[in-house]
């Protein structure tokens, strides 16, 4: 089932809601690579505007070796967006059929998402990847947002 795809190709087929303790132990036909979070404060979402792409996305990022998703996930924010969650919730997995990118060429993956509630927000510090942050309101014009990150809001 293809939930969607973006206009570069990038193919969002399905999301699997599972248990997060399930993640050690579910047999998956593509392997785990990454992690993304939704985050809300009062309200809005957090975005990111990636350098690289020119465009705003989600906070996440490739899961590290020995790290988990929830690690992956936690450390991806902070350093993107110099924001601090110790709790997040865990909403499900996320199957993609993505095309050849400075990841890798097309291939199949995995991706956790996540969810947040941020208590404060602290100032954003410009690093290699991100440009600035935003709090979205899910409607307003903002720019360009990644099509399928835009989707993924729908599941948290």
């Amino acid at each position: 089932m293809v939930i969607m795809t973006d206009a570069k190709g990038n193919i969002f087929l399905e999301f699997l809601e599972i248990a997060e303790s399930q993640l050690d132990v579910i047999q998956l036909d593509a392997p785990l690579t990454h992690a993304l979070i939704v985050v809300k404060y009062q309200g809005k979402y957090l975005f990111m505007h990636n350098k690289w792409r020119n465009i705003w996305e989600l906070p996440g990022g490739i899961i590290e070796e020995g790290e988990s998703a929830k690690q992956c996930v936690i450390r991806e924010l902070f350093e993107e967006t110099n924001q601090k969650l110790e709790e997040v919730d865990f909403k499900g997995l996320m199957k993609f059929r993505l095309k050849p990118s400075f990841h890798g060429p097309e291939r199949t993956e995995f991706g956790a998402l996540f969810s947040g509630q941020l208590c404060q927000l602290d100032d954003f510090i410009e690093n290699e990847e991100a440009r600035a942050i935003i709090l979205w309101d899910g409607s307003s014009h903002i720019g360009q947002i990644g099509e399928i990150d835009k989707k993924l809001i729908e599941f948290t």
